[in-house]
């Protein structure tokens, strides 16, 4: 799973999967719907930080306070996962936003109640994160930026290689995944991957590299360390598994109290 602060929640794709005529209705009425997608997700940023900021939140492996209680206005929403709740009460927030700019445009009777069947929406998707809990992380872990890619002399085929970084903490837990980048080598040469900035709380990266953008895989059987280079191998890209989706929460706060995992 993703991180809140990883970058949107919805895209346009994901919102029509709810209403199948978002996109021409926004198109339609000049809605800026990249724009709704991150109102939204700041109205829910908000209101996430605000439950997160009264509440006590214990540790489930100790009995003692969170010590990210006493830094939360600093880690604002650093730690929080993207779950599927959360993912459903985003999509319902920004499709009656984008109804409610649709109504007050048109005064269209179809549109206001659109606007208010996905208010409703959005209140019971609220309602079910709130009793199942905002996912936190301990070591949060942000999906890193592309990385650099350059190549080196070598025996390697050549051709078009896309790659991307994952980070790892002291935990074994694994970022999501960042932007795929693109490079052109010649034969007789070997793929270079550089990672980005590593995080606070990362550990080694992983690269996952691919001759297709949508499809890379794993490529070393151990993390790559910190500030150390990943070189490909002579016989080219090895199979492996494709990138996972993120962190999963370590405990959930719910509007009175805190559950460990499972």
């Amino acid at each position: 799973m993703s991180l809140f602060n990883d970058g949107p929640i919805n895209q346009d794709q994901d919102l029509a999967a709810y209403e199948n005529g978002i996109l021409t209705l926004a198109a339609q009425e000049q809605i800026d719907l990249a724009g709704k997608i991150k109102l939204a997700q700041q109205d829910i940023g908000r209101q996430l930080l605000t439950l997160l900021l009264k509440q006590e939140t214990r540790s489930p492996f100790t009995n003692w306070i969170d010590p990210q209680d006493m830094l939360r206005r600093q880690i604002g929403m650093g730690d929080v996962v993207v779950t599927d709740p959360m993912q459903q009460w985003h999509a319902m927030r920004t499709l009656s936003m984008v109804y409610r700019d649709a109504y007050n445009n048109q005064l269209n009777d179809r549109y206001e109640k659109k606007w208010q069947e996905y208010q409703a929406l959005e209140q019971g998707a609220k309602d079910l994160l709130y009793t199942i809990g905002v996912g936190l992380v301990g070591y949060p872990l942000a999906a890193p930026a592309a990385p650099a890619l350059t190549f080196q002399p070598g025996t390697g085929p050549g051709g078009m290689f896309w790659a991307q970084v994952t980070w790892l903490n002291q935990l074994k837990q694994e970022s999501a995944a960042g932007p795929v980048a693109t490079i052109s080598i010649t034969p007789g040469t070997e793929l270079v991957v550089v990672a980005p900035l590593a995080p606070q709380f990362a550990t080694g990266w992983n690269v996952y590299a691919g001759t297709l953008p949508t499809a890379t895989a794993l490529q070393n059987a151990a993390p790559n360390a910190l500030g150390s280079e990943w070189t490909m191998a002579a016989g080219g890209l090895a199979a492996g598994n494709a990138p996972g989706t993120g962190q999963v929460p370590d405990y959930y706060v719910m509007d009175t109290h805190v559950l460990p995992r499972g």
